[in-house]
Parts: structure tokens; sequence; C-alpha cells
């Protein structure tokens, strides 16, 4: 054989392996990170920005999963630290996924048309040449797919060896699973098993990261109690079954229209509490009319068929102001004053609206 063409394959050779340690190495990275992943919405961030950073010629990577219930979406939406998610989480119908499939376990590496593209990367604008995606299975059922694209048609063509990314995909379901799992405790402990919200131990949590935010920003910040009016008289008339029907129905009303970044909890027995940032003082006291007349519209009936009528007061304060100018911590600058607040609406002959000074 010519030395010279020798010499030439034995140094394509060493740079295909060179090349292979590469990618091997990578795909070993990311699951070592995706292993390591804190919680959901951390996992998906590290998973498809990973993908993007190690291999240069993919221009963007998404993960869409089964989500029938919008459990992982509100999972998702629960957890504090931006939502770069909302660009590289895609919910998947069980139709959508299974005719991308189509009965195979092993990763689709083909032409990306723009029904693909609109169905597995819809935040991505350019149009996309190829894509790869994985089936991810768990305990034999599918439940999503992991999925890269380039713009380049040939970047992802059938027969490639894929033997590492169907491992990956095999630890990323593992790994997602798990951690819905955790998200799913952390999150029991953190609401109220009765209705649903989110519990004090949770607002506590969160009006401290709320006042960072606003102390940083300077914007404006509201906090309403919510008081139901009379509560121990539907208890000690009705019984306790009504009492908690007051309160499950109550919270529905509460919670129904409130943004992404609002909080709602149960503070006490018959209390509740929100906080509204960039809200001011004037907007809130208008969302907190709603929704005492919104409550003053529930029907709730004895065993007589006899209307029992709910009402709630409400107390409000907010933050607009230079925090340090308070005479005390500012979270419970704000609680005290939305308490005397809704303390002033009881004295006014409640099922009202009153806003701190």
């Amino acid at each position: 054989m010519d030395p010279g063409r020798s010499h030439a394959k034995l140094a394509f050779l060493e740079d295909q392996i060179r090349s292979n340690e590469r990618i091997w190495s990578g795909f070993r990275s990311i699951e070592i990170a995706i292993i390591g992943s804190g919680s959901l919405g951390e996992l998906i961030d590290v998973l498809v920005s990973r993908l993007r950073a190690t291999f240069p010629n993919v221009d963007c990577a998404t993960l869409a999963c089964l989500d029938p219930e919008y459990e992982m979406t509100r999972l998702l939406e629960s957890v504090e630290g931006g939502e770069s998610w909302r660009d590289t989480f895609v919910r998947i119908s069980e139709e959508s996924l299974n005719e991308i499939v189509a009965g195979r376990r092993r990763p689709i590496l083909d032409r990306c048309d723009g029904e693909i593209q609109a169905l597995l990367f819809p935040h991505f604008k350019s149009q996309l040449g190829s894509y790869a995606a994985a089936p991810l299975v768990f305990q034999d059922r599918l439940i999503g797919v992991l999925n890269q694209a380039s713009r380049n048609p040939l970047h992802f063509t059938a027969g490639r060896a894929t033997d590492l990314l169907e491992h990956l995909a095999a630890v990323a379901a593992v790994c997602i699973d798990n951690s819905i799992s955790h998200e799913r405790l952390k999150h029991a402990g953190l609401t109220d098993p009765l209705t649903g919200i989110f519990n004090r131990r949770f607002f506590e949590q969160r009006i401290n990261e709320e006042i960072e935010r606003w102390r940083r920003r300077g914007n404006t910040l509201a906090c309403m109690l919510v008081d139901i009016d009379k509560f121990k008289h539907i208890n000690d008339n009705y019984g306790h079954q009504t009492g908690d029907q007051v309160l499950q129905k109550v919270a529905q009303v509460l919670g129904r229209d409130l943004r992404t970044c609002d909080v709602l909890a149960r503070y006490g027995g018959e209390e509740f509490i929100l906080l509204l940032p960039d809200t001011p003082l004037h907007n809130a006291g208008e969302i907190a009319e709603r929704l005492r007349v919104k409550v003053g519209e529930l029907a709730f009936f004895n065993n007589h068929d006899e209307r029992i009528k709910v009402t709630i007061s409400v107390g409000l304060a907010g933050l607009s102001a230079d925090p340090d100018s308070k005479d005390e911590p500012v979270d419970q600058w704000l609680i005290r004053n939305a308490d005397l607040a809704l303390y002033r609406a009881k004295q006014n002959g409640r099922n009202r609206v009153e806003i701190a000074g």
C-alpha cells in the first residue's frame, strides 16, 4: 500500500477516535449533570442547554412529555427561579407522540418538516433541517421524547449510531420520574390538604423572596388578607362538613384568576392571604372588590334547602416606598398593616374591603 495513503488513513482513524471520545465524554457529562439536578426545572434546563453547548451543530433541543393532567406544568410553574423551561418543555398529546414514535423505542433521525418543527420545536423561529427524537421510556411506558434539531438537513440522518443518545434518553426518563416524585413530596409539604392551595409555611418563604425582588426592582407589592365572615357560626349551625365546603369553594374563587407570579395561601382557620407583585394598591383594591362580590354569589344550602349566605372581609396593604423607612422587618410591616385593615373591615360591618392608610 502507498505509504501516503496509509498515513492518511491512519490520521483519519485517529481523528475519528478522538471525535468519538469527545462525543462519549459529552454524553457522559450530560448524564452526570442531570443526575445531580435539584429540581424538575433544573433537570430540563441542564438537559437541553448541555445538548446545545456540547454539540455545536445542535441549534435547539426540547423535552416533549405527556402531561394530561398538567401536573408537570403546574410543578414547573410553582418552582422559583425563572421560566426558561417554557421554551424547552413541550406538552404533547398521546396521539401526537404515538405518531412520531410509531411503535419504535430507538431514536428517530430524519428531515425536520414544518409539522415536526411546530410540534417538537414550537419556539424556534428559523427553519430547521433535521432532527433526532429519542423516546423516553420508563418502566416500559412511553412518557415523551428528547429532541434535538439542526439547521443542517444532513446533520441527523437515518442509520447513524444512536446508542449513546438512547442511553441518555433512558437515564433522562428515570431522572424525570424521580424529579416529579420529589416535587410531589415537596409540594405536598407546602400545601393545605383541605383546599389544595399553598399553606402558611410556603407563604412565609415566598413573601421574603418577593420582598427581595421588590427591593431590587423598586416596584409595587400588595398583600391581601381575606377572612370568611362569621365562619364559627357556619360550623356551629351547619356542621364542619359544610364549613369545609365553604373553605374549599372560597379558595377556588380566590385562586381562579391568579397570575403565575401571584401567591395564594391558607393563612389560618378561615383566613387566606394573597401576595400580588407589581400591583399598585388601588388596583389590588379593585381585585379585592371583585373577589368579595364573587364569594357573595356562591350558593350553599343547609339540610332544609335554605341558602347559607357566605361573605368575606378583606384587608389590604401595599409596598411602594423605600423599605429602609420601616421601623420593623418589611414582611411583618406588610402583614400587620393588612391585618389592621382587615380588623377595620370587621369593625365597620364585615363584607367589605378596607385599605391600609
